[in-house]
């Protein structure tokens, strides 16, 4: 009954844990439970093994993403639900009726905390739960998490920390002709080959799968179609004919297939396949299916991927360390990505143990990388709540939902969030809240009243489609200048 946060290497059993706290919750005191993820694609997942694993117990699951302008009263038929935070959020801005019922919510992935695109939506939508709902457990899980004490006390917590991993992980470097490992013995490559290419032949002497994680959508397209001459070489009679009857199960997903549809089609009849957020929720599917199961035998990947999805392999392979952030240009990925995406090598019940790879370009690189990426230690998770656009977003919806009603109110509530515990004053929010309702006013988002600070009825509405007030500002003054003409 306590709220946990549990830190441990994936596969090592956490989700498990939440599990037996969530069918406790549900059976024995008949309260909801709500599983929150970061992506689409991991609450696709969560929903489908929940669903199989405990209809028998006659728990009801519901999956809810997308749609941000529904409270979806549907739900309170259900005892789990599954859904994004954004979604959750949206549903506390429409007044779901069965929200005051969740009896535990689970977060997965806390460690997303420390993004600045989803990090500060999470915060709020924990700092909100706290305070309606105070006598609900929270259980928090993460494989990596520097500061997880820091976080459990915000949480109002306890931890469980635990380095036990069911697979030994061996972490490791490779650069021109060689893979090179910490603590045991590496391989030497294919000198005629791409560095690329030769660790993927490598991966395919040894009979095992990879996965390969690129920074954009387009590297992972070009990628893998370059390992398709490589990987179709090792495939068998059988596995040959099984790929055409996946790779036109795929390029036929629509109607009309699109020229990605095609790509990726040609990309599977070789053995390999792309895995980006653009491609379709069936698609990406199937390829995760059949990756499961063996037949496709590499995946390039955008980082998306290493968040929670349970899609190991005997070896990940991370070739770009330099990811592209607007307006501040390319820069060095954390070590905690790095560390996300190396954990998911190595799978419980096939290997006994896995390998994590980063790319080089010579030598004196690889010693950088292993001194800063290997042997260094995640960064702690920090609030990214001073960010404008998402504090925009929240202080209306605060406002749109009466939960903050007035200066004083929202003084109060941000000084419940992880960045006010973190940072021990909030004089930079305070000052940007303040600049903020000046800017609402302006805009007739918000109104004073006696009673304090309202919603009006554009504000409402703009806080329930869930968009940034700045872009709907933006869009009622191109409709008005439209209507002059």
């Amino acid at each position: 009954g306590k709220n946990l946060v549990i830190f441990s290497p994936t596969a090592s059993g956490k989700t498990f844990c939440a599990e037996l706290a969530m069918i406790k919750k549900i059976l024995n005191e008949n309260k909801k439970v709500v599983y929150l993820v970061p992506l689409v694609a991991l609450a696709n997942e969560k929903y489908e093994e929940f669903k199989s694993k405990y209809f028998n117990l006659g728990v009801k699951v519901a999956l809810s993403v997308g749609d941000y302008d529904s409270s979806d009263p549907w739900l309170k038929n259900y005892d789990l639900i599954v859904c994004t935070v954004e979604k959750f959020d949206s549903l506390i801005r429409h007044k779901a009726e069965w929200i005051d019922d969740i009896g535990l919510i689970i977060v997965d992935e806390i460690h997303l905390l420390n993004q600045p695109d989803r990090g500060p939506t999470l915060e709020v939508v924990l700092t909100i739960f706290k305070k309606i709902i105070p006598k609900s457990q929270i259980i928090a899980l993460s494989a990596t998490i520097k500061n997880a004490k820091e976080l459990a006390k915000w949480l109002d917590a306890n931890t469980v920390i635990s380095e036990w991993r069911p697979v030994k992980l061996y972490k490791g470097v490779s650069y021109p002709h060689k893979i090179e490992f910490i603590d045991r013995n590496g391989y030497e490559l294919d000198e005629n080959l791409p560095l690329e290419e030769s660790i993927v032949k490598n991966t395919m002497n040894l009979k095992k799968q990879a996965m390969v994680f690129v920074s954009t959508r387009k590297s992972a397209e070009s990628l893998a179609e370059k390992l398709t001459n490589i990987v179709r070489l090792y495939l068998s009679k059988n596995e040959r004919k099984d790929l055409e009857k996946l790779s036109n199960q795929i390029e036929n997903v629509l109607e009309l297939p699109t020229q990605q549809c095609k790509r990726i089609s040609k990309c599977v009849k070789g053995g390999v396949a792309f895995h980006h957020a653009g491609l379709l929720y069936l698609q990406k599917k199937l390829i995760e299916e059949n990756f499961r199961n063996g037949l496709i035998k590499v995946i390039v990947a955008t980082p998306t991927l290493s968040y929670g999805i349970n899609l190991p392999a005997f070896r990940v392979i991370i070739r770009d360390i330099k990811r592209y952030s607007f307006g501040m240009g390319a820069g060095y990925i954390p070590i905690l990505d790095v560390q996300q995406m190396l954990g998911r090598a190595g799978r419980p019940a096939y290997d006994n143990f896995g390998e994590g790879i980063i790319l080089a370009k010579n030598e004196n690189e690889a010693e950088e990388i292993i001194n800063y990426y290997i042997n260094g230690e995640p960064e702690d998770i920090k609030s990214k709540l001073a960010l404008e656009p998402i504090l925009r977003m929240h202080i209306l919806s605060l406002i749109a939902n009466n939960f903050c009603n007035s200066k004083k109110d929202l003084r109060n509530f941000f000084s419940k969030t992880f960045y006010a515990f973190q940072y021990k004053k909030i004089s930079e929010i305070d000052r940007k809240v303040d600049e903020i309702l000046d800017i609402l006013f302006k805009w007739k988002f918000i109104e004073k009243k006696e009673e304090g600070l309202f919603a009006t009825k554009i504000g409402k509405r703009v806080s329930e489609l869930y968009i940034d007030p700045l872009t709907a500002h933006h869009f009622i003054e191109c409709l008005s200048k439209t209507n002059e003409k």
